[in-house]
Formats: C-alpha cells, sequence, structure tokens
C-alpha cells in the first residue's frame, strides 16, 4: 500500500541546487514536491488538473517577476511563501505578504527548516518535530565510518573483482558487511572480514554476526554533469543546512557532512586518503614510523590521530588543524569532477567525542580551485574575453571571504566593464593565481556571466 504525501509543495528557486536541497527536505518529510526554476515554467505548473497545497517562490527570477507567480497563486488559491536574497527589509517584507499575499517571506540566507515548517504551515500541514531521532535507533556515523581516518569501509562494499552498484537514491534494507582489512594502501576493502573462514573448509561456522542497521535514506539524487560540488556547497551555505551530501564516481565514494551551512567532516573510500597517508604526505609523520603508528592504535583500539597524539608525535592543536586540511583536500580533489552522482540525506546523529570541526565553504571552493585546477583548464573556464559582473543574491557576504590583498582587487575590478584580460593586466598576481580566483568566485555565486542582451532578470529594479 503506497501513503499519499503530506503535502504536495511547488518550489519556485532559479538556483538549481538550492531547489533539489529543498525538494529534497520536503521529500523527507513526506511531502511530493517539484521544482521550477522559471516565472513562466511555475505558471505552466498551475494548470487545472494540477493542485498544490503550497509554494515557495525567489522574488527575483530569471524572465519574470516573483510578484506575478505570487499572484497567480493567489488567484488559484494556493498559499505561498517568499525568500529573496536581493530584497531584504521590513519593507519589503511587508510589500510581499500585504501586497502580494505571500503568507511569510525569508531573507536569504535563511535556516531551511524553519523555511519548511513554514510552507508546511501555509499548506495545512502540521510540522513535524524538530527533535533528532534517539542515538540508540539511529545508524551512527561511528557505525559505519573509521571517523577520524575518514574512510569508509562499510558504506560502499565491493565485490572483489566487480562492479560498483550505480548511485542509488532510494533507502537500502540490506544489512552492511563486516570489512576485510587490507594491507595495500591503495586497494578498496572487502566485502567480509572472516575470508578465511568462508573459505576454509576445515573452519566451524561463525556465529552471524549482529544485524546492522540500514543505510540512510538518499532521499534526492542527481548527476554532476549539470552542477558541481562547489555550488552544492553553497547550497547547503545559504540554506544554513544540517545534512548529508553524498558524492559518486565510479567505484570512488565520498560523504561530506554539514551543519548550519558548514562543513563538519568528510568521508572517503579511498585508502590513500587515510589520516596516517595524509599525515606522511603533509611531511607530519615519517614513512617509516606509519607501521609503527598504524600497530600502536590497532593494540590500543585508538584511531590513528589520537594513537599519535599519545605517541607524542603531534599535540592536540596540530591534529585539528590537519583533519581540517584534509577535509579540504577530499573535497577539492572532487571539483574537477565532470561525471557522476550526489544524493542528499538529513544528518546522523554524532559521536561527542569527535573532534570538533566546522570548516567555511567559502574557504574550501578558494583553497581548492587553487590545489586542483591546472592552468590548462582554468584557461578554458576563463578565456580573455569573457567579462565578470557581482552577481545580485551571492550566497556568501564578502566579509566572510578571505581574499588576499590583490584577490580583493581582482574582485573590485570585476564589474562587468572589464574583460578577463583586461583584469590580467591590472593585477598583480600570476596568471593562473587570477584566474583561480576568478574560477573560484564564479563557483562560489559571486561574479558571474551575463548575456550580451539583458534579461528581464537584470532590468528589474530593486521593487517588486
Amino acid at each position: 500500500m503506497v501513503c499519499a504525501p503530506m503535502a504536495r509543495l511547488l518550489i519556485v528557486e532559479d538556483n538549481h541546487e538550492l531547489a533539489s536541497l529543498i525538494v529534497s527536505m520536503a521529500q523527507s518529510r513526506g511531502h511530493e514536491a517539484k521544482a521550477a526554476s522559471t516565472g513562466e515554467a511555475a505558471l505552466e505548473a498551475l494548470g487545472p488538473d494540477t493542485r498544490w497545497d503550497a509554494a515557495l517562490v525567489d522574488l527575483l527570477l530569471p524572465d519574470i517577476r516573483g510578484s506575478e507567480v505570487l499572484a497567480a497563486l493567489r488567484a488559484n488559491g494556493i498559499p505561498a511563501i517568499a525568500v529573496s536574497g536581493v530584497y531584504k527589509g521590513d519593507r519589503f517584507a511587508q510589500e510581499a505578504v500585504q501586497v502580494h499575499g505571500a503568507r511569510a517571506f525569508f531573507e536569504k540566507p535563511f535556516e531551511l527548516i524553519t523555511v519548511m515548517e513554514a510552507l508546511e504551515q501555509a499548506g495545512g500541514v502540521t510540522p513535524q518535530p524538530r527533535a533528532p531521532p534517539p542515538i540508540a535507533e539511529s545508524v551512527l556515523l561511528d557505525e559505519l565510518l573509521d571517523a577520524e581516518d575518514l574512510i569508509v569501509l562499510e558504506e560502499f562494499p565491493l565485490e572483489s573483482g566487480g562492479s560498483p552498484e550505480p548511485l542509488q537514491i532510494v533507502p537500502s534494507t540490506d544489512p552492511l558487511p563486516e570489512p576485510e582489512p587490507t594491507t595495500d594502501e591503495h586497494a578498496l576493502p572487502l566485502p567480509f572480514g572472516t575470508r578465511e573462514k568462508v573459505w576454509s573448509e576445515s573452519a566451524a561456522p561463525a556465529e552471524p554476526p549482529p544485524p546492522r542497521r540500514a543505510l540512510p535514506t538518499w532521499s534526492l539524487g542527481g548527476n554532476l554533469e549539470e552542477t558541481s560540488v562547489p555550488r552544492l556547497l553553497n547550497a547547503y551555505y545559504e540554506a544554513r543546512h544540517h545534512g548529508e551530501l553524498k558524492l559518486q564516481q565510479g567505484a570512488v565514494h565520498k560523504v561530506v557532512y554539514f551543519e548550519s551551512g558548514c562543513v563538519v567532516y568528510a568521508a572517503s573510500n579511498l585508502a590513500t586518503e587515510r589520516f596516517g597517508r595524509f599525515c606522511v604526505r603533509k611531511g607530519v609523520l615519517p614513512e617509516a614510523r606509519l607501521a609503527e603508528v598504524t600497530a600502536y592504535a590497532k593494540e590500543h583500539g585508538l584511531r590513528t590521530g589520537e594513537a599519535m597524539l599519545r605517541m607524542g608525535l603531534m599535540d592536540a592543536a596540530q591534529r585539528k588543524q590537519l583533519l581540517i586540511e584534509q577535509v579540504t583536500e577530499i573535497i577539492g580533489s572532487t571539483f574537477t569532477w565532470k561525471e557522476g552522482g550526489f544524493g542528499f540525506s538529513a544528518m546522523r546523529p554524532r559521536r561527542t567525542d569527535l573532534v570538533k570541526l566546522s570548516v567555511f565553504p567559502g574557504d574550501i571552493v578558494l583553497e581548492g580551485v587553487e590545489k586542483t585546477e591546472t592552468l590548462v583548464a582554468l584557461r578554458k573556464h576563463m578565456p580573455r574575453s569573457r567579462r565578470l559582473f557581482p552577481t545580485a543574491d551571492p550566497p556568501y557576504g564578502l566579509h566572510e571571504l578571505k581574499l588576499e590583498g590583490p584577490q580583493a582587487l581582482v574582485l573590485a575590478y570585476a564589474d562587468g566593464s572589464k574583460t578577463v584580460e583586461d583584469l590580467l593586466a591590472l593585477t598583480d598576481l600570476s596568471e593562473r593565481q587570477t584566474l583561480a580566483t576568478l574560477r573560484a568566485l564564479e563557483l562560489l555565486g559571486v561574479l558571474e556571466e551575463r548575456p550580451d542582451t539583458p534579461s528581464r532578470r537584470h532590468r528589474i529594479s530593486f521593487g517588486l
């Protein structure tokens, strides 16, 4: 028996990643939701045979005014809430509600859960309680991951010699097998940890392991060919969302964890991205002592970082900084992914003994582009004839971005009157640094390229 959705929600938002995140949350709360990226698409969705319980409308759309969509919704008896990153302050809030009929108005960035509750209230649905599920009833992150080493051992097991399963956006109910420890730092883990017993005819049957809980539901998926990881980071930050972002390219899987839009954790199933190996690459841990640290950690039941602390190889502050750098590297390595999949899920409870991290996505993007994009790729993204303009509603405040002096000047010069070639001539930065800065600012949604013929969006004055 299929249960009817609690409510049917229309999400009118031209930021595709943010719209996907809102739809994902709505679906995870039992609603049916659809995104419309233009005002015209929203109006087409208001057919006589289509029923919507409530709608969310961004006031700045690429084709028509958000107020026109609000008027059409009101004419069809559909309650709506309005959001905007450009129209801010009491004046616009009052106009959206009192003149255009919105039930509520929220400025971007907003807390997604608050907006969702307002949308549910407008649609006549009692909001779900905010309290997270008890830890005893949850799939704990640390049951699935080697938390500090940031390596997934059980969440994405592969059969030996087999092919990875495609990204699934439906819940899995299969129990998780035990991982096979491996001495090959580049190998993906085998799907079971009792190979000798399984393959030995003389071995006594092992007692069945206790059942594992199912993996979390990835309530909405998408294709990375249609977006980029930085833009997904932007969406989480703009929505100040608590949640998880799953990324997959072939056999490689990575998961990023957010609290209030900032990154608090990242995990990978690449053995080369273990904490010990990362410390060796950083010169913190001599290669010759890696096996010693690993053995000590195993003997005492410790994570690698804790073992290094006890062995006097680092202090707590250094350990935290290395974890931040490792998280940044794991996420930055996905910036060049042009294919693969992504999925959203709600955040699960974390153990209280984990190292507390909160990494600003803007810093991750700025650093990630600088480290991962080649000069050839940057030239392709930033041809010298391009003109970049400030975005009307960026996900980040300029004061939040850690730009060096010359980088800040590049941003100041990028006012739409100058080409990339002009900007290269005006700055003291190298070509690669300049192009990387411009590319990162574009991915962050701070700069954009506009068509030669201005659209209605860019002729809209700052009034509804």
